[in-house]
């Protein structure tokens, strides 16, 4: 009778060890950069890196690339039916490659944050100018965009891989600073204390604070001794 009870409750043990680690396995396979604490931890990394990355771009670049591969490799493969366990691995496969390369070729490194960059900040814009310049279809817009993005994204990138001191001080301070105020921006619907007198994230008033963030970080790493 014992022996039943506890081969019952051993297996009952199992069975949410189980059901947790599965459900574990599905966040990381989907996961986003959202939530309060994640994105208070994007903030400070993304600050750090607008104000440091020169002197910390390898680790930076590393960062950015991980990021940078992992989260494309899941939106070019999310229409296959990997399951969690398939499209956790190979996004970690393809950010550590992606990390790998930006910390062996800086230039890779520096293109591949200059990529992301021009696809979260720049590429809708340009896409819905050139659209409306081209009279593109509504029902082409979201191809013309993807193309659009994933074109503009890779000759900035390429445009932008010159492992000089200038190039990564820039790419680091304007990424980092973007990024901190996209991480703000987030943060605040999620916040437990309501916040409702901050813009919303249409408002003007964000683009002049990226600008400012980035020229600042310019600026603090520009007089600093390069080591």
């Amino acid at each position: 009778m014992w022996n039943g009870m506890l081969l019952e409750h051993t297996e009952n043990a199992t069975d949410v060890t189980v059901g947790l680690g599965k459900t574990l396995l599905a966040q990381l396979a989907n996961i986003k950069f959202e939530g309060v604490l994640l994105c208070v931890i994007g903030m400070l990394v993304a600050g750090y890196i607008c104000l440091e990355g020169y002197g910390i771009y390898k680790a930076a670049l590393s960062v950015i690339g991980f990021c940078v591969g992992f989260t494309h490799s899941h939106n070019i493969l999310a229409g296959l039916n990997l399951g969690d366990e398939g499209m956790l691995m190979v996004q970690a496969i393809a950010g550590l490659v992606c990390a790998a390369l930006a910390v062996f070729y800086v230039q890779v490194g520096v293109g591949l944050a200059v990529y992301h960059f021009v696809q979260d900040n720049l590429a809708g814009i340009l896409a819905a100018a050139l659209a409306e310049k081209m009279s593109i279809p509504q029902f082409l817009f979201p191809v013309f965009a993807a193309v659009i993005g994933v074109g503009a994204g890779i000759i900035c990138g390429i445009l932008a891989m010159k492992a000089t001191r200038p190039a990564i001080v820039i790419v680091t301070a304007v990424v980092g600073g973007f990024a901190a105020v996209n991480f703000f921006i987030q943060m605040v619907p999620q916040f437990p204390v309501d916040m409702h007198y901050i813009p919303g994230p249409e408002s003007p008033l964000w683009a002049f604070v990226k600008i400012f963030l980035a020229a600042a970080g310019v600026g603090v790493q520009g007089i600093k001794e390069p080591k």
